[in-house]
């Protein structure tokens, strides 16, 4: 049976970065890796929106990227 080893998690904001040629938002993507993965979903979500506050651009969305390395158990 496999297992778990070196369980990660990071957020990643979406944020929008200005308009593009033809009228489309162009975005850019903040970040913050080293997140604890045993945090909830929602706390992970409520991290990345405060964290969102904090810079000038307008938030387009939160996402959470879990990874972890599986070997024989």
């Amino acid at each position: 049976m496999a297992m778990k080893n070196g369980e990660t998690s990071k957020i990643i904001l979406k944020v929008e970065n200005g308009v593009g040629k033809s009228g489309q938002t162009i975005f850019a993507q903040r970040t913050i890796q080293h997140i604890n993965p045993a945090l909830s979903d929602d706390d992970a979500y409520d991290i990345g929106t405060s964290l969102a506050g904090l810079q000038s651009h307008t938030l387009g969305s939160v996402a959470r990227t879990d990874s972890a390395s599986l070997i024989a158990g």
